[in-house]
Parts: C-alpha cells; sequence; structure tokens
C-alpha cells in the first residue's frame, strides 16, 4: 500500500470529516502527518492504547509555558503510565464501585425533572443551555459533596480551567486558566480538610478512605483527582449529549424507538458516542524504539487514533454508518481503552441515559429549528448552542 500523507486540520475534514476518512481508510489503514502516525481501524487503536510500546501524551505543558500547570498535572491520571497509573486507577475505581455510582440516580432523575420543568409546555428551547449545561453542574453538589451555593463557582472554574490546551497553543488566557484551576484546586484542598473529620456519602469522601494493601491516596493526588473526576464528568456531558441529541433529532426513525421504549436510553448514550464522539484524535508518544506493522517508532514518535474512524471501523461491525440505537452494543473509543479508559465512564454514560430517558417521557415531540452553533477549537465539533421545538405531555 502506498502511505498516505495527510494533515488533521485539512479542509477535506470540515466539508465531509466521514466521507474524507473512509477515502483514506481505503488507501492505507494509516497515514502519516506533520505530528506523527494517524491510525483509522480498531485493531491498530487497541494495540497502541494498550499502552505497552506507546503512552498517553495529551498534555506537553512545561514551566516555561507554565510553572503552576506543569506541576499541578503531574499528579492527573491522564499523564500516569504504567505502574504509577494502575496504583491510582485502582484506587479511583474503589471509589467509583458500582453502588456509589448508582445511589445517584434518583437524584439525577429529580434534577431533570426540575430542568424539564422549568421549559416552556410549548415553544423554543436552546438544548445546551437548558439541559447539557447545567445537568453536570448540578450533578456535581451529590457527587462530590459541594454545597448548593458553591457549585455556580466551581462550574465556572471547570469550563475555564479546561481551556488549557487552547490557551497553551495561542498564549491567550494562559492566566484566566491558571487562576481557574487554582481556585479548584485551593477549594478541594479546603474539602479535604473539612471532610476527613465529617465524611459523606460523596465520592470526594470515598477517594479519602479508598485503600489497597495499605495504600492511600496523598493530599497532592486527592486534589489533583478531584479536579479530575469533577471536570471528566461536567465536560464529557456537556458536550456529548448535544451530539448524542443531534444524531437522534436528524436520525427521526431512532426517536421514534426511543419515544415509544425510553429503556432503549443506554442503547442511545452508547451508539451516540460511537456515531458521533466527541473526542477527535487521541494522542500517544512511542516509549522506546519500536516497529508496528513495517511502521518504525523512535522514542517520543507519535501515534495518534482517529477516534470518529476507529468508531465505524467496518471490519468491526455492520453498517458502520448507520445510526441504529437497537445496535447490540459494539467497542467504541469515546472513552478511551485500555488503560486509559474512562474511570468515570459509568457515572457519564449513567447521567446521560437518564437524561435521555427523562425527556422522552415527559415531550411528547422534538424539532431541531436550525443547525446547532458549534465550538470552533474542537474537531468533535461540541454544539454550544441548538435551539429545539418541544411539546411536553
Amino acid at each position: 500500500m502506498t502511505e498516505i500523507q495527510f494533515e488533521l486540520n485539512a479542509p477535506e475534514f470540515q466539508a465531509d470529516k466521514y466521507g474524507y476518512i473512509e477515502e483514506l481508510r481505503q488507501q492505507n489503514f494509516y497515514g502519516r502527518t506533520s505530528n506523527g502516525i494517524v491510525f483509522f481501524n480498531q485493531e491498530d487503536a487497541m494495540h497502541v492504547m494498550r499502552c505497552l510500546d506507546f503512552r498517553f501524551s495529551f498534555f506537553q505543558i512545561t514551566p516555561e509555558k507554565s510553572a503552576y500547570l506543569s506541576e499541578s498535572i503531574k499528579h492527573e491520571l491522564l499523564n500516569k503510565h504504567g505502574s504509577d497509573h494502575k496504583r491510582l486507577q485502582k484506587l479511583v475505581l474503589q471509589a467509583l464501585r458500582d453502588q456509589i455510582v448508582e445511589g445517584f440516580e434518583n437524584e439525577m432523575r429529580m434534577m431533570m425533572t426540575d430542568l424539564i420543568a422549568a421549559m416552556p409546555d410549548k415553544g423554543v428551547i436552546d438544548f445546551c443551555s437548558m439541559v447539557a449545561k447545567p445537568l453536570p453542574a448540578r450533578v456535581l453538589g451529590p457527587m462530590l459533596g459541594i454545597p448548593y451555593e458553591d457549585i455556580p463557582d466551581f462550574n465556572r472554574w471547570i469550563e475555564i480551567g479546561g481551556r488549557k490546551v487552547d490557551a497553551l497553543r495561542s498564549g491567550d488566557g494562559i492566566q484566566e486558566v491558571e487562576d481557574a484551576n487554582r481556585n479548584m484546586h485551593n477549594y478541594i484542598r479546603g474539602m479535604l480538610r473539612e471532610r476527613r473529620d465529617n465524611l459523606g456519602s460523596d465520592v470526594f469522601s470515598e477517594l479519602i478512605v479508598a485503600e489497597i494493601d495499605g495504600d492511600r491516596l496523598s493530599e497532592d493526588e486527592l486534589v489533583s483527582l478531584g479536579a479530575e473526576i469533577a471536570a471528566a464528568g461536567v465536560d464529557t456531558t456537556r458536550a456529548q449529549l448535544p451530539l448524542t441529541f443531534h444524531a437522534l433529532l436528524t436520525h427521526p426513525e431512532q426517536m421514534a424507538l426511543l419515544q415509544n421504549d425510553p429503556s432503549l436510553a443506554m442503547g442511545a448514550v452508547d451508539e451516540g458516542m460511537r456515531f458521533a464522539p466527541l473526542p477527535f484524535a487521541l494522542p500517544h508518544a512511542a516509549t522506546h524504539e519500536n516497529e508496528y506493522k513495517g511502521i518504525h517508532f523512535d522514542e517520543g514518535d507519535m501515534a495518534m487514533i482517529l477516534v470518529p474512524a476507529a468508531n465505524r471501523d467496518p471490519s468491526a461491525m455492520d453498517n458502520p454508518a448507520m445510526f441504529d440505537i437497537g445496535r447490540k452494543r459494539v467497542r467504541n473509543f469515546a472513552f478511551g481503552y485500555g488503560m486509559h479508559y474512562c474511570t468515570g465512564a459509568q457515572l457519564a454514560r449513567m447521567e446521560m441515559a437518564i437524561a435521555l430517558e427523562e425527556l422522552v417521557k415527559q415531550i411528547k415531540s422534538f424539532k431541531l429549528v436550525e443547525e446547532p452553533e458549534r465550538e470552533p477549537f474542537t474537531k468533535g465539533s461540541a454544539p454550544t448552542k441548538m435551539l429545539i421545538e418541544i411539546e411536553k405531555r
């Protein structure tokens, strides 16, 4: 096969992302860009993301760019590898065990009912500002044990602090990003002082007491992981839920299936994350010189997983271009894979499924008014405004 040369910011992606991906896939199982090798298929994605010859390499923050962020990310799960990552992941998974996550279900349903009650009986709503943005922010309270009156500030810090990559690339707004992360970390440090002697039923309390063979999280690890889990829980739902709902709106036969059988909500979440994922490319760096399928990698060379391509790999599923909420669950990479599979995936899936289930139970009809406005900086094109005409039951 002839090696393909292309760029991830090619205008062809903007014009027809999936059509262009399939053209590339027909030519080869990978392509070469100025940033490294890009893989299209699931077999290759799983090899890279097993993190034996490669490691996840998302943040490139040096002290010269930001001394504070450079130091704070050292404790984040995404930037750990090997035994260090395995240790933290075990402790976090213990804190996020099934009964803890499932304990939030009734509260999430009540939150969705409150959000729907604030909508007109009939009229136009902005799905992003009335559902996707406020729901995960409200979940923050019971999830981490944050007082209701503090949630708006904490949510704002997450939103601003999550712009690390864009700020570092452009050089704009880095001080605001630093301040937001510092405020969030200081707030969690204060929670830690209070919570040690007054444990609750929230995830942060579970992180404090999590212990395996006498090993427990340090204060810096608790602060970083608390912030990381909170940010992941908010940002995933805020961005992915509108993408999934847009897929339902533009496939009315699938929306009708969900309306007739709300128990399909979890299937709709999984299929939405496969069909219209937020992550675009997941970068990994070679940990040593190695060769894979004839491709040579020196230490530090980049291998990237193109998530929309891997999620529609025709060798891994039937009819990959079809949006089908009744599809038997197939592997997708929206939550990552292997060592860096998102530890909060179960919580995010449940949150989005409850949102979809309550929406179709309480609202009779939905109609997309116009194509949504989208975030310009993300290749996943997360909607920031999506107007929908609704009529309640």
